[in-house]
């Protein structure tokens, strides 16, 4: 598996293009700002685009997939229970200054317990709900030689979680949704955040104080 994450905006939200290495077929997660720059890495890393996918849709994740899909004629994929979120994006950007994006349209949900496939790999889609109603992991277990890797969107970042002040977020909800869909995975796999470094299940198991009893002290 190719995985290039790319920091981008003011909001230094992670892009994330992810490719087949066997097929060369790609997806770009979280089309936010700079999304030209995030077209010439896939192109540098020849991977052939064929979707877009949100984890989910507030407006540092969401901002540019307008412009992608004009750019590109993708399709684009997100959990059905963001579309408040990515409705309300051009209301966001007014409250912090920020030219308003054009909402696109969604071609496609994303349901949690079925699959999605990237050339020959296959992930498993996991509902981390709790920062966002419909904030999604693609979690592929590896292919016996290596880790799994599990992208997260803003459900855990290295040291810290994802904020739950925001709209349907909830504190409680993004423990039990970490607690169970991610601090299940095996402890190699990498974890791939919307904001931050890469990081592991087992490193936030030992260090991340929000992965730990009683955690809900901290909220």
């Amino acid at each position: 598996m190719i995985i290039e994450r790319l920091a981008v905006g003011q909001f230094q939200m992670n892009s994330y293009i992810v490719g087949c290495e066997k097929t060369g077929e790609g997806i770009y997660i979280d089309p936010g700002a700079e999304v030209d720059r995030v077209i010439e890495a896939a192109r540098e890393k020849d991977i052939r685009l064929t979707r877009l996918v949100g984890t989910h849709a507030h407006l540092d994740h969401a901002e540019g997939v307008a412009e992608t899909k004009e750019k590109l004629g993708l399709p684009y994929f997100l959990h059905e229970a963001e579309l408040h979120n990515l409705q309300n994006m051009p209301a966001t950007a007014r409250g912090y200054g920020f030219p308003e994006p054009e909402v696109p349209e969604v071609d496609g949900f994303l349901t949690p317990g079925e699959t999605l496939t990237v050339g020959q790999i296959i992930f498993e889609i996991r509902l981390t709900d709790g920062h966002a109603p419909g904030n999604i992991t693609l979690y592929w277990p590896g292919d016996g030689n290596g880790s799994g890797h599990a992208i997260v969107g803003d459900a855990l970042f290295a040291g810290s979680i994802g904020r739950t002040d925001l709209y349907m977020g909830n504190a409680k909800t993004l423990l039990d949704s970490i607690r169970t869909q991610l601090l299940s995975l095996p402890a190699d796999t990498v974890v791939y955040p919307g904001h931050g470094p890469e990081t592991t299940i087992g490193r936030e198991k030992d260090t991340n104080p929000f992965c730990q009893e009683g955690a809900e002290n901290l909220l």
